[in-house]
């Protein structure tokens, strides 16, 4: 099967009305699964709403907060999920940025991929001891847990859930080939950063695991903004570049490509409230570079491009800095020209 035919997209809508209209068109175009987002939104309560609401379409979270959540919660939830979704669920944890975790949610942070790592590995030793009714011990750096006299009275409706993690630079990925069932892409990245740091990552990763390829499920993602006003499609996609930009966290990305003078200048913009001047620094090529902007033809050669690097695909609209009606009509063109189902009906 073509990575284009594993199409993933994420949970967007203003209202759950719209999350739940988008989950269904996705559901009907033949998408494999919908991820939902944890900014403005919690990423479990909307997994779990959309569970109810589709039947066939996989459903995540895209990304949970790790380190904001025990790994007790994180596990009842999956299994919860997994349950009302009737074994459509995959746990997907990230880290987060420092900042984010530590003022928002007075969360240690501490060394972020051995710090996930410890909690993919607890999440899942709860989840498959959760019926046994024997005691569950964990010792590592972050987490003691030791849990007694408790055992889970709701049968799961399968073996595992799966838990995928999300990861930018090479010592995420690498623990993600060790201890993930798979790994998502950030949707800011170029096909050199995917070559030269994720890839070579997780295969690391899985190599000193001992694990096969096969049993990793690799998905890039792509900020995708369709558009025949190819100069439309540029300043959508540069307002979310603009947004990650503001991030120190994600320098490496742009110093790989020269472009660590943009995200600077985007950044000291951000912190001294000059807003306009955010998605100014970020240049016309910049967005080439990390994003998928103009017309179909334009952005499907470089889909499929990320495409031949992966197992599936998870396709995102520009998301930051643009009215809710711009986002839900990037997120419809999208749906529409990579849904495998809509696809299908394409004349050859």
């Amino acid at each position: 099967m073509s990575a284009l035919d594993r199409i993933s997209v994420a949970a967007i809508g203003t209202t759950v009305v719209d999350l739940e209209a988008e989950a269904k068109s996705a559901e009907a175009a033949g998408v494999e699964c919908v991820w939902a987002p944890e900014l403005f939104r919690s990423s479990v309560t909307q997994a779990a709403y959309l569970a109810g609401r589709t039947e066939r379409i996989d459903v995540a979270t895209g990304i949970a907060w790790a380190f904001t959540r025990s790994p007790f919660i994180l596990a009842v939830s999956a299994l919860d999920i997994d349950e009302m979704s009737g074994g459509r669920f995959r746990l997907v944890l990230g880290s987060g940025v420092k900042r984010l975790n530590e003022t928002w949610h007075n969360a240690e942070y501490g060394k972020p991929a051995p710090h996930l790592r410890e909690a993919i590995e607890a999440t899942r030793l709860i989840m498959q001891q959760a019926g046994a009714g024997e005691p569950i011990r964990y010792q590592g750096d972050y987490y003691d847990i030791d849990i007694k006299g408790w055992v889970r009275p709701h049968p799961a409706v399968r073996e595992s859930v799966p838990i995928y993690t999300a990861a930018v630079q090479a010592g995420m990925a690498r623990m993600a080939g060790d201890v993930a069932d798979g790994l998502i892409g950030h949707p800011i990245q170029s096909l050199r950063w995917i070559d030269e740091v994720v890839v070579p990552g997780f295969e690391r990763g899985l190599s000193r695991a001992g694990r096969e390829r096969a049993n990793f499920d690799y998905l890039p993602t792509v900020c995708c903004a369709i558009d025949d006003d190819e100069a439309q499609a540029l300043e959508m996609a540069r307002r979310t570049i603009a947004f990650y930009a503001t991030v120190r966290t994600y320098m490496p990305l742009w110093e790989l490509h020269g472009f660590a003078d943009n995200a600077s200048a985007a950044g000291d913009a951000f912190r001294r409230g000059d807003l306009a001047a955010v998605p100014a620094a970020i240049s016309d090529e910049m967005v080439e570079t990390y994003c998928a902007a103009g017309p179909l033809d334009k952005v499907r050669e470089r889909v499929e491009a990320t495409a031949e690097r992966a197992d599936g695909i998870f396709l995102t609209p520009p998301t930051y800095f643009i009215s809710a009606g711009e986002l839900s009509e990037y997120q419809g063109r999208l749906i529409e020209a990579f849904g495998p189902a809509d696809r299908a009906k394409e004349p050859a």
